[in-house]
């Protein structure tokens, strides 16, 4: 009885959730992989400093974080930020809500740039399944395009793209 009772109670959660209860992926990519160049009036900046936050939680140290800093060729690359869930995470209906940062220091300044709301599990979704292929020109001001915020565009051409 207990067993029936059960299934009953997880097939309920899984509609109520519009599917994600029972079907949710065992791993939340919470940050898809990032590949980016920064650029000064159209050059290479060697030695910015790039920080990438996923934040879920109020409690920082809750929340991922990495570090690049970039090299001759202005060039940084993070791999994906991903969290493994445990079976309750995976039972329990909600709706994920990541917010992601790319800030860049250099020169003793500070730039955004990149700002978005993650809403989906599922790696690429920020720029509906185009890979994370960033130039940051750091004289640029930072504008909203779409859903994102910063002075990170994203370039066609995948991963490691130059201009």
């Amino acid at each position: 009885m207990r067993t029936v009772a059960l299934m009953a109670m997880m097939g309920l959660l899984s509609v109520m959730s519009g599917g994600y209860a029972m079907g949710a992926p065992k791993n939340w990519v919470l940050f898809s992989e990032v590949h980016g160049t920064v650029l000064m009036q159209g050059k290479p900046v060697e030695g910015a400093e790039v920080i990438e936050t996923a934040r879920m939680s109020g409690d920082d140290a809750k929340n991922r974080v990495q570090r690049a800093v970039t090299g001759a060729d202005g060039t940084f690359h993070f791999p994906a930020i991903v969290k493994q869930l445990g079976l309750l995470w995976r039972l329990l209906p909600g709706q994920p809500v990541v917010n992601q940062s790319i800030v860049i220091r250099f020169d003793g300044v500070e730039y955004e740039g990149w700002k978005h709301g993650k809403l989906t599990f599922a790696a690429n979704t920020e720029l509906d399944g185009q890979p994370l292929d960033f130039v940051c020109e750091l004289t640029d001001k930072p504008d909203v395009v779409g859903t994102h915020y910063g002075i990170c565009k994203p370039v066609s051409g995948g991963a490691g793209a130059k201009s």
